[in-house]
C-alpha cells in the first residue's frame, strides 16, 4: 500500500461552491515543499486548475513547453532544471522528471530540492529504498543542525522516511523518522496519521487512537482515512459508542449521508451524544440546512451549556455564514483526551 498524502477527497463542498476543503489546502501546502522553486501560491493554482479544467493543453502541459524552453536558453540555470522537473512531475513524465533531478545532483550535490523531488517520483514508482536513499542524504548530519528545528525539508524528509518505513512494516524505524518529523512539526497531520499506523502496528491500540484523533483536530474535513482508522481501533477496544460515532463520520466523509445521519443518531442519548449532535448539525450545515443546524447546536447546550463550537456556530449561523465558511468538525471520538462529551 502506497500512503500518499491528499488522497481524501470527501467532505465535499456543495456543488457550486469555491472553498477549498481543509485537506486539499494540507494537499497543496505539502506539494509546495517539493516545488518551492516554482511558489506555492502558482503551483496550487496550477494543481487545482489542472485537476478541474481539461479544454485544450493543460496548463501544466503549456507550462512545461515554458520551462523546457527555459532550460534549453540556459541549461545551467538550477532553477529552471528545479521548475522543469516539477512541471514532470505533475505532467506525469517520471523518467524525464528524475532525469532533471539527476543533472541537478550531478552539478550540485546534496541540493534539498532535487532530492526531494527525485524521492517522490521514486516512491510513485514503488521504488520505496532507493527514495529512502535520497531522503536520508537530507537527514544525515541534520537532526541538531541550527536550524533543525524549524526546517520544513528536514521535515518532509523524515515524513517521507516514516511513510516508507510504515509501507514496508518497519514498525521502530517509522516511530523514530514520524518522531523526528513531528519534532519540527507537531501540528502535521499527515505525520501524526502515519504515527497512528505505525502504532497500530506496534499492538499500540490507544496510542494510535490519540494520533488519529490529533490529526482529525488539525484536517477536520475531506480527509477520510482517519476517521475510518479510528472505527478500526474503537472496535479493537470494544469501545463500540467510539466506534460507531467515527463510523458515521467516516461514511459522511465518503458522502453517505444518510448512513451517517442514521448512525449518529443512534448516538444522541449516549456517551457520545454532544459529539453525535455536534455531528449531525455538521451534516446540516453542509447540507445549507441552517435551521436543523441551529437546532442540533441547541441541543447540545442542553447537554453541554459552556460547549464552544455549539455557541460559535449558532452565532455565525444567525449573522450568515458565508459561501466558504465551514463549521469546526466535532471531536474524533476514542481518544485518551476526547472521551465522552466534548
Amino acid at each position: 500500500m502506497q500512503i500518499l498524502k491528499g488522497k481524501g477527497d470527501g467532505m465535499k463542498p456543495k456543488p457550486g461552491t469555491t472553498s477549498l476543503s481543509d485537506r486539499r489546502v494540507t494537499l497543496l501546502l505539502r506539494l509546495g515543499v517539493l516545488v518551492l522553486i516554482v511558489g506555492v501560491g502558482a503551483f496550487g493554482t496550477v494543481y487545482y486548475k489542472d485537476q478541474y479544467v481539461s479544454a485544450g493543453p493543460s496548463m501544466i502541459e503549456r507550462q512545461t513547453t515554458s520551462a523546457e524552453t527555459a532550460v534549453k536558453n540556459a541549461p545551467n540555470d538550477i532553477n529552471a532544471r528545479l521548475t522543469l522537473a516539477a512541471d514532470y512531475q505533475l505532467n506525469k513524465r517520471s523518467s524525464d522528471a528524475l532525469n532533471q533531478y539527476d543533472i541537478i545532483l550531478t552539478a550540485v550535490k546534496g541540493n534539498r530540492f532535487a532530492l526531494l523531488g527525485q524521492g517522490s517520483v521514486l516512491i510513485a514508482q514503488g521504488k520505496l529504498t532507493a527514495a529512502a536513499a535520497s531522503y536520508k542524504q537530507i537527514t544525515a548530519g541534520n537532526a541538531k543542525g541550527e536550524f533543525a528545528g524549524a526546517d520544513p525539508q528536514l521535515q518532509e524528509a523524515y515524513y517521507n522516511l516514516g511513510s516508507i518505513a510504515v509501507q514496508q512494516h518497519r514498525t521502530t524505524d517509522a516511530l523514530f523518522e514520524l518522531q523526528a518529523a513531528l519534532g519540527i512539526d507537531p501540528q502535521d497531520s499527515d505525520s501524526l496519521y502515519l504515527m497512528g499506523l505505525a502504532q497500530a502496528q506496534a499492538g499500540k491500540t490507544q496510542l494510535a487512537i490519540d494520533a488519529f484523533s490529533k490529526a482529525v483536530t488539525f484536517v477536520p474535513t475531506g480527509w477520510c482515512e482517519p476517521y475510518t482508522q479510528l472505527a478500526l481501533a474503537n472496535t479493537k477496544l470494544k469501545r463500540a459508542p467510539e466506534a460507531t460515532y467515527n463510523t458515521g463520520l467516516a461514511d459522511f466523509c465518503h458522502n453517505k449521508t444518510a448512513d451517517a445521519k442514521a448512525k449518529l443518531t443512534t448516538l444522541i442519548k449516549g456517551p457520545q451524544a454532544v459529539n453525535a449532535m455536534l455531528g449531525l448539525a455538521m451534516i446540516a450545515e453542509t447540507d445549507s440546512s441552517h435551521a436543523e443546524a441551529v437546532t442540533w447546536y441547541k441541543k447540545v447546550l442542553t447537554v453541554d451549556g459552556t460547549n464552544a463550537v455549539a455557541i460559535a456556530a449558532i452565532k455565525q449561523l444567525a449573522t450568515g455564514p458565508t459561501p466558504s465558511s465551514t463549521s469546526p468538525a466535532p471531536k474524533a471520538a476514542g481518544s485518551s483526551t476526547t472521551q465522552g462529551p466534548s
